[in-house]
């Protein structure tokens, strides 16, 4: 696995021409998100895999004529796994609520 310090410049990279971008972290029976819009996005996901969230892809959401249209990516430690198009797939169906908790957390610093 890379630095998370990589992980959160690929996100940024993405971020740039994207309307959202976000880390999906993969827990055991949840999943967590690291959006581009979070104020210390390294610190966030650094406290996620302390907590033993596994950082599996990027979300990318991006937005044109009041549309909004989700895509997915998988690291590269993850893009041969089979499970991985899968599991990436099924979050853009919620991509309505994944949106929402984007604003909810926005430029809010990772809690202890």
């Amino acid at each position: 696995m890379r630095q998370t310090s990589d992980l959160v410049e690929e996100l940024l990279t993405e971020a740039k021409d994207a309307w959202l971008a976000a880390i999906v972290v993969g827990f055991q029976d949840e999943t967590k998100f690291v959006f581009s819009t979070h104020r210390q996005p390294l610190e966030e996901l650094n406290r996620l895999v302390k907590k033993g969230g596994f950082p599996i892809g990027l979300l990318r959401f991006d937005s044109e004529n009041g549309l909004v249209q989700g895509s997915y990516r998988p690291f590269g430690e993850y893009a041969g796994e089979d499970w991985v198009k899968k599991y990436l797939e099924g979050l853009l169906d919620n991509a309505g609520e994944i949106i929402a908790l984007s604003r909810k957390t926005q430029g809010v610093p990772a809690a202890s």
